[in-house]
């Protein structure tokens, strides 16, 4: 098909406009005891030889699948598993990509009843009980007026640590769960959008002048996007390993450098980590071995570029030394090529000057991988 677009007009159109969307796993232990008339059944099936050894098995509640991505539940199972708001939002300010941002901070309680059955070695259930979990936990989410939050629970798991299995008497008074929520949360609100279409239907009578000549209803107005919270830039590129090597050429110090990074893990730059080790070789100038931890990383200064028969990426950000808390900024590039890893990092002090330098670094120890994340989409 080509992109004959001669038929085609501005057409408006109702959609649900995505402002915020969080995956997340919340976990909750329960120490359940057993009421004195399970412990009788369990007691009496352990007696009878055929019956040993009783398992102890968990049931959790059918939610609906991650797609299509709907506010439906299971209506058999809905009423053992619940994701609810509580209270108000509230208006935050949070501290993202190296500056700030506005913010709504939600509350958010979620709650499943888990069967828990005692079962013998025939699978004849001895005896049964519902253990109701809850947990409850805060969000910062891009959650303007004007638009509805969706929060759905799509998985939840349960775990028996330990003593599933029970081989004598006397029977345990108690027992602990393990129960694992994966839950959505998604922001939306309702807009018309303009979009390239065709209508396969004519329209009749025709346009009428309003009465009231002069007098319009107030214009409508969508919540706005946040732009620094969701959708946020994905990575251009990723880089991960050790590496290390002595001072190359321009070198403000002779020494030994290692770099240890983990950038753009899972292609967000959310956690990324870099830490940048020196070891002096010539003391007699005064300076000394220290380590260096970066704290913030600047999304577009990220560079991705081939380099000979494999890749380069670049990036700057922020960070401090480890021992004194001084801050520096730091520009860092990473190579990898068929013949090994490149690496250069340099530190800036808040007047602009570069202090320190470890000019281009041949690595001799180590490995860092440099992989195109626009490869892997």
């Amino acid at each position: 098909m080509g992109n004959n677009h001669k038929h085609l007009q501005d057409e408006c159109i109702r959609v649900q406009k995505v402002y915020d969307w969080v995956t997340d796993t919340l976990n909750v232990r329960k120490t359940v005891s057993f009421t004195p008339e399970q412990i009788a059944a369990i007691e009496e099936a352990l007696d009878d030889p055929s019956r040993r050894p009783l398992r102890m098995v968990s049931k959790v509640p059918k939610t609906p699948p991650a797609f299509p991505l709907s506010n439906e539940t299971n209506e058999n199972c809905s009423e053992h598993y619940l994701c609810e708001q509580v209270g108000e939002k509230r208006d935050v300010t949070v501290a993202i990509n190296g500056g700030f941002a506005d913010a709504q901070l939600v509350e958010l309680l979620f709650t499943t009843d888990i069967k828990v059955q005692v079962v013998d070695r025939n699978g004849v259930v001895v005896c049964e009980m519902m253990v109701n979990a809850s947990v409850f936990e805060s969000f910062c989410l891009c959650y303007p007026d004007g638009t509805d939050l969706y929060c759905r629970i799509t998985k939840i798991f349960a775990r028996i640590p330990s003593g599933t299995v029970m081989l004598n008497s006397p029977s345990p008074t108690s027992f602990v769960v393990d129960i694992t929520f994966c839950i959505d949360i998604q922001v939306e609100a309702e807009v018309k959008l303009e979009v390239m279409a065709k209508y396969c239907s004519p329209r009749e009578n025709d346009l009428v002048a309003p009465e009231n000549d002069g007098e319009y209803c107030p214009p409508i107005t969508f919540p706005q996007q946040c732009p620094d919270i969701y959708p946020r830039p994905g990575c251009l590129c990723k880089a991960s390993g050790e590496a290390s090597g002595l001072t190359g050429e321009g070198a403000t110090e002779s020494g030994r450098a290692t770099v240890l990074v983990d950038i753009c893990p899972n292609y967000q730059m959310a956690n990324s980590s870099f830490r940048l080790s020196f070891n002096d070789s010539d003391t007699s100038n005064g300076q000394t071995d220290f380590n260096y931890t970066a704290t913030e990383f600047t999304q577009d200064t990220q560079c991705c570029d081939g380099y000979e028969d494999g890749w380069k990426m670049t990036i700057s950000g922020r960070g401090h030394m480890d021992s004194t808390g001084e801050k520096y900024q730091f520009n860092l590039a990473l190579v990898q090529t068929s013949d090994g890893n490149l690496f250069e990092a340099e530190l800036i002090n808040a007047r602009g000057e570069r202090v320190f330098t470890t000019g281009k670094v041949c690595a001799d120890e180590g490995k860092i991988s440099v992989d195109n994340c626009l490869q892997h989409h």
